[in-house]
């Protein structure tokens, strides 16, 4: 029998916001974005299989270091999870020891990515010792050379790696801005010093379908898709001349997903697009309209006075 994974409900929501003036009140909880990852290690998937649970996404590995070493299953999962319509993101994991060499390793999962379109971001699996060895600065630079090579190719690039690792052998004041997945397996969402885009929390989860060879897969959670997204307020009274900031909540907690704002009369009422820092213009009302990257919408009434 398939054995599903419990949805974590959260209470407390993530608050996005630079200063805030309006009182806060509770937001409905609102479920995890589920996943998991798999390489050649778990054999040939039952794509089909894998379609009728309940995951959102899956993070496929294109190979290891460079030139031949290919997972021989990334094609065949690619599609498989394309059919079985699921988010698609990818890892390549890390074998080198300087900043050249990770580029050229970039290089080659490109290669191997033939132009092929991701939903999710694409991963440098920093994880093997060896990496770490020449220290703090070098591994930030090996980092930083793999996602510079992704991103000018127009994917969104990412760091994986355990939370002691992230903590210790990444300057993150030089990765600003670069997507992380972490490893971390215990009940809790682990503290790093950058935010969790993806945390992968077991490495001996169940799915029907994927765990094929191994008996057991990696299974993650997201928190690059909002879940739910709400104004703190409702409707709001502003009087001319002055300024606040609109403040909403993301659900789940920790979300990282992105948010832009609009006001429905710029005459009444203007809006940062990405700060929602409002300014009252004119006597009137406007609606303010929050979007999240992954879609949801809510809306707040502002009357000029």
């Amino acid at each position: 029998m398939r054995i599903k994974l419990r949805k974590l409900l959260i209470g407390c929501m993530a608050i996005v916001f630079l200063t805030a003036v309006l009182p806060v009140q509770q937001v409905q909880a609102a479920s995890k974005i589920e996943g998991f990852d798999v390489s050649s290690k778990n054999g040939v998937i039952d794509w089909e299989t894998v379609a009728a649970s309940d995951m959102d996404f899956v993070m496929l590995r294109t190979g290891e270091g460079q030139a031949p070493d290919v997972d021989e299953q990334f094609e065949a999962n690619y599609e498989g999870a394309k059919e079985a319509g699921l988010k698609v993101g990818a890892y390549h994991v890390c074998c080198v020891r300087t900043p050249e060499a990770a580029a050229l390793e970039a290089e080659y999962c490109l290669e191997i990515l033939g132009g092929r379109e991701l939903d999710y971001p694409l991963a440098y699996d920093i994880e093997k010792a060896g990496c770490f060895a020449d220290g703090k600065s070098n591994t930030t630079a090996i980092a930083k050379a793999f996602c510079e090579v992704i991103a000018d190719a127009g994917y969104t690039p990412m760091i994986y790696s355990s939370t002691s690792y992230l903590n210790e052998y990444f300057d993150w004041s030089e990765l600003d801005g670069y997507k992380v997945w972490v490893a971390y397996y215990g009940e809790s969402k682990p503290k790093l010093l950058t935010p969790v885009d993806i945390w992968q929390y077991t490495s001996e989860g169940s799915l029907e379908g994927a765990n094929t060879d191994r008996g057991y897969c990696d299974l993650n959670y997201s928190y690059m898709e909002a879940t739910s997204v709400k104004f703190v307020q409702s409707s709001l009274t502003m009087k001319k001349g002055t300024t606040t900031v609109a403040e909403v909540k993301l659900g789940p907690s920790g979300c990282t997903d992105t948010v832009t704002f609009k006001s429905s009369n710029k005459k009444v009422v203007t809006v940062n697009k990405s700060t929602g820092k409002m300014r009252a213009k004119a006597k009137g009302k406007a609606v303010i309209t929050v979007k999240t990257g992954s879609g949801k919408t809510a809306k707040l009434k502002v009357t000029v006075k």
